[in-house]
């Protein structure tokens, strides 16, 4: 496989990288750097739009712009300004953090203690209270009770009758079946526990294989849909963060990466890279309003 750097920004926390063929751009988050970020997936080339919050994932919207997950709550984004927010928790010591669409186009974020503090310095969380929710029109529906630490992996199978959700902090993947028509998930069990590093953001391809970045390992894992390593990717960088496939055969892994918090960073930590499989990719669930 050959590997390739896009462009020259490095993120402090990159996430939630989304393939838009439009415009041969990938999209994704700063979610330290407050930005949401284009790199053209040819040449590299970057722009960034300045948030006020802090942006944690985003979807694509067909119909121009995006709606995207904040620290405060879900907006739809439009012309680099985002609109009025739809909160999910009311604490204030609580963020959101992971966030999709699901195949009908609904969007679902799951929250976390707050483990940023004002400042921008790493702060330790003693709490997982973390909670799953769907977005209905203006309002935020919980899905699941308080018990995420820091929830990552939301991905949906390309048959749309699995939904997969993980936790850094407990080392695990857990997937659910899934009702397309009502948006409803029952029957959860365990998909992956434990491996190298923590599971962060993963994506899915046509063969319904679940490829996650684990972070603080350097490498991205393929596992079958039973939940079993089929393969791994080594990478230049110690925090891969997230990964979705691109490019006109959709064959072209996009991993994101952070920096933030590392002591010693390598020149190649924090950077988007592009990694050539010989497997076709899922696209990404766009936002149906």
């Amino acid at each position: 496989m050959t590997m390739r750097i896009l462009g020259n920004l490095r993120d402090g926390v990159g996430e939630s990288p989304f393939w838009n063929p439009r415009d041969t751009k990938v999209w994704s988050v700063d979610i330290t750097g407050k930005v949401v970020i284009t790199r053209d997936l040819e040449d590299g080339v970057t722009t960034c739009f300045p948030t006020d919050d802090l942006p944690t994932a985003l979807a694509l919207d067909p119909g121009g712009g995006a709606i995207v997950s904040f620290a405060k709550g879900v907006a739809r984004w439009t012309d680099g300004k985002a609109g009025s927010l739809i909160k999910a928790e009311a604490d204030p010591m609580m963020r959101l953090n992971e966030g999709a669409c699901d195949p009908s186009g609904r969007m679902w974020v799951a929250s976390m203690e707050n483990n940023l503090s004002e400042d921008m310095q790493p702060r330790e969380q003693t709490r997982a209270c973390g909670r799953l929710f769907r977005i209905d029109t203006d309002r935020a529906v919980p899905v699941t009770e308080p018990e995420f630490g820091i929830p990552n992996t939301m991905v949906w199978s390309p048959e749309r009758d699995r939904f997969y959700l993980g936790d850094s902090l407990r080392n695990t993947i857990w997937v659910w079946d899934y009702d397309d028509a009502t948006g409803d998930i029952s029957n959860r069990r365990i998909h992956v526990s434990g491996g190298p590093g923590v599971p962060d953001g993963s994506c899915i391809d046509a063969e319904g294989f679940l490829w996650t970045a684990r972070f603080g390992a350097g490498r991205v894992i393929r596992y079958n849909p039973s939940g079993q390593q089929d393969r791994e990717i080594l990478l230049p960088v110690q925090n891969p963060t997230a990964t979705t496939f691109a490019g006109s055969d959709m064959s072209t892994l996009i991993v994101t990466s952070a920096r933030f918090g590392m002591e010693d960073p390598t020149d190649e930590d924090g950077a988007m890279m592009a990694v050539e499989t010989n497997v076709t990719g899922h696209p990404e669930n766009w936002f149906a309003p």
